[in-house]
């Protein structure tokens, strides 16, 4: 019978068996927020590994709580009960300043909206976590090499307004790569864009994630995206629903 292992499930039977860190790591992690004199439980104990390397889907239908998943795992929101390690920090009970620099270096975040800065250029915008903590090199070197890696090496000198769709959410991706974070985390990254611009950006991880060794993580409800991923983990009703 043909060995159907996937190069991730190898990774993550090594890492287990020798007891290396993982990428990211969340384990059983709750949230709950008031409505009037009760709570709902939006998280209901979610637990999930995800080794160095990896490409992960998170899909669910909306109000499935896979938003508020993804906000908890990089370190945007503060979960109820549980914890969760990025490159085996735990970012769970961190005050705001080192959790801030713990983003800086480990986690790459992509919105589904880019968030690019309108009044700066491709590079410029590239460049700006690089000026946060201590990175090696020059910051133009490092933005000048990841847009050339995304493909956008002759759109340096451009600002948002003056590219598609498509070339603003590269520039976002090389952002989100500047630090040369364990992770990357990434929003609905096909959400804002076209079936062709859609499959050119999940070419695009894909090819990253060769080139660099980077873990990229993505919420989507779209299954074209999830399909591209080498892992699904599927959460419903604030649990995970495929014996993650």
């Amino acid at each position: 019978m043909a060995n159907t292992t996937n190069p991730e499930q190898l990774r993550s039977a090594r890492s287990i068996a020798t007891g290396a860190q993982a990428a990211l790591e969340a384990i059983d992690i709750r949230k709950s927020l008031p409505l009037g004199r009760e709570r709902i439980d939006i998280l209901k104990g979610i637990s999930l590994r995800i080794e160095h390397g990896a490409f992960v889907a998170i899909v669910g239908p909306s109000g499935s709580g896979k938003s508020t998943l993804l906000g908890i795992i990089a370190g945007l929101d503060n979960p109820t009960s549980g914890q969760v390690f990025v490159d085996g920090v735990d970012i769970t009970r961190m005050s705001e300043g080192k959790l801030a620099a713990v983003r800086n270096q480990k986690i790459g975040m992509v919105f589904q909206a880019f968030n690019l800065i309108p009044t700066l250029t491709a590079q410029e915008n590239v460049e700006v976590p690089l000026y946060v903590g201590k990175h090696p090199g020059k910051p133009s070197d490092r933005a000048k090499e990841l847009l050339t890696l995304v493909g956008l090496g002759h759109r340096l000198g451009n600002k948002p307004n003056q590219m598609s769709g498509g070339e603003q959410q590269r520039v976002a991706v090389a952002r989100a790569l500047a630090t040369n974070p364990a992770i990357v985390i990434m929003d609905e990254p096909t959400g804002n864009l076209d079936k062709k611009n859609g499959d050119n950006v999940l070419q695009m991880i894909r090819d990253l994630r060769q080139a660099t060794g980077t873990t990229f993580v993505i919420a989507t409800h779209d299954p074209n995206v999830a399909s591209s991923a080498d892992r699904s983990i599927r959460i419903v009703d604030g649990l995970v629903a495929n014996g993650e």
